[in-house]
């Protein structure tokens, strides 16, 4: 029946509203129960039985036992993906809390400052966009990390950094969780400018900036027919590229060929790429700036 097809596609979990809609009675509500063909796992809300028991699973039950409520802050960014939160709780915020009894496994926030910009949806369950994600986040991670997811999503979109900045603007208060952390991540990216995938790479831009070299282009893409990467920091001018070599990038067999191929492709377009160890860059910064320095113009 529709129902069940309903529950397919939203991680086996529908509402007693939606079976209501769907034409079905109480008294069959009842016997699906006693059949063991659904359960109870909130009230309110039935899972089918048989139905894979996951965390978008019980993500989903949240947002349905909580009329109103969507996935937000940490659970909200392993729905888009953001680095380090692929184990995330399950966590939702809703305009409007009656404090009723909840599962010890949910968290729960409360907010009056949503608009319809900060509505969206993961893997069909209604969750804060990602940038509402992004102004959320600092209130229940460490700074660092959620400036590492900052970085990360703002990779392919040198516009989001921008939006992030407009909206924590419009909900900043006095008082507000993560408002003081949010803004200093944001003071420290600039205007928009320095985007960076990872701390390691913000590190090697701290130890250039202040010094005689000129200044990188991030992220900086390079395209060859088919062939398409992205450098850390660059040179475009002089084709010199700064790779930040971190171990957690190259532990993989693919990540081992790919990174040979790439390192092929650009020694044939031209490009001097210098390698550089989290060791180098944190332990060894003067070394780092006199290798750089050979192949780059210094300014006056």
């Amino acid at each position: 029946m529709d129902l069940f097809d309903l529950a397919a596609r939203h991680h086996g979990v529908f509402t007693n509203d939606q079976a209501s809609a769907a034409g079905a009675s109480d008294q069959q509500v009842r016997t699906w129960l006693a059949r063991g063909i659904v359960d109870r796992p909130l009230p309110g809300v039935l899972r089918v039985v048989g139905a894979p028991v996951t965390w978008d699973q019980r993500l989903q039950a949240a947002t349905l036992w909580l009329p109103g409520s969507m996935a937000s802050h940490r659970s909200a960014a392993a729905l888009w993906d953001l680095r380090g939160f692929d184990r995330a709780p399950v966590e939702v915020v809703v305009e409007r809390w009656r404090r009723r009894q909840r599962p010890p496994w949910l968290l729960v926030h409360e907010t009056k400052d949503l608009v319809g910009g900060d509505i969206s949806e993961r893997r069909g369950i209604a969750c804060t966009s990602l940038v509402r994600t992004l102004v959320d986040l600092p209130a229940v991670a460490p700074e660092a990390k959620a400036g590492d997811a900052l970085d990360h999503a703002t990779r392919y979109d040198d516009t989001l950094l921008r939006r992030v900045r407009v909206r924590h603007l419009e909900v900043a208060r006095r008082g507000r969780n993560g408002t003081t952390k949010l803004r200093a991540l944001l003071v420290e990216r600039g205007q928009g400018e320095d985007l960076v995938d990872s701390s390691f790479e913000r590190r090697a831009l701290r130890l250039i900036l202040p010094s005689a070299l000129p200044r990188p282009v991030t992220q900086h893409k390079v395209v060859d027919g088919d062939f398409t990467c992205f450098l850390d920091l660059a040179w475009p001018d002089q084709l010199v590229a700064m790779e930040c070599d971190s171990i957690e990038h190259h532990l993989s067999v693919r990540a081992h060929h790919w990174d040979r191929e790439r390192r092929r492709r650009l020694n044939r377009l031209g490009w001097t790429v210098l390698e550089f160890t989290h060791f180098d860059v944190t332990k060894r910064g003067a070394m780092v700036l006199k290798e750089l320095g050979f192949h780059l113009p210094t300014r006056s």
